[in-house]
């Protein structure tokens, strides 16, 4: 039995109208494709399937907003954002890696962050704290804090709630969107 592929247009208009089984095989469709072409400038795998990850969530995104100009080439789109991710990951891996080179300019660089840089912190820590707790499910909250905060492994997360590596990720993705959206409602409110 032959399996009939959705056009690339298709796809988009059905992820624009709800349809969950069209997010996974636009995942589906363009792995391999997007996991090769971030494979070839990363050699990092941990690197690699994070910009893979924030590829399809972004692109899922972006698709739900409408924001796909051209259906059609869908497959570019996405290739594209996986190339710009990539880009903004090394660029932040190289700011990272020149505070961390010593510098020569002695005693004028202190790699102690300031008095300012350390309350803007514990702001934003305070804030990530309240937009999770204030997260209604119960399983956004524990994926959330048990990968990002908790830096818990990926495989162990997977085997305690019983997911898949695939599914681990749609439910990452959807938590992370649902923290975006909450964090940006409380901060509409505050102004």
């Amino acid at each position: 039995m032959e399996i009939i592929r959705s056009s690339p247009a298709d796809l988009v208009r059905r992820i624009l109208a709800g349809d969950r089984s069209a997010e996974d095989e636009l995942v589906e469709r363009y792995a391999n494709g997007v996991r090769f072409v971030i494979a070839q400038a990363a050699p990092d795998p941990s690197a690699v399937e994070d910009i893979y990850q924030e590829t399809f969530c972004l692109a899922l995104q972006k698709i739900r907003r409408g924001e796909v100009r051209e259906p059609a080439r869908l497959s570019g789109f996405i290739v594209s954002l996986a190339r710009n991710l990539m880009i903004d990951h090394f660029r932040r891996t190289s700011r990272r890696q020149a505070r961390e080179e010593p510098s020569d300019t002695g005693d004028l660089y202190s790699p102690e962050p300031s008095q300012l840089d350390r309350l803007l912190q514990e702001q934003r820590k305070k804030l990530a704290r309240r937009v999770l707790a204030s997260m209604p499910s119960e399983r956004d909250r524990t994926v959330l804090f048990r990968f990002y905060i908790a830096d818990d492994d990926k495989d162990r997360i997977c085997g305690d709630l019983g997911l898949s590596s695939h599914h681990f990720n749609q439910v990452l993705c959807r938590a992370r969107e649902r923290f975006r959206n909450l964090l940006e409602e409380m901060d509409s409110q505050k102004k």
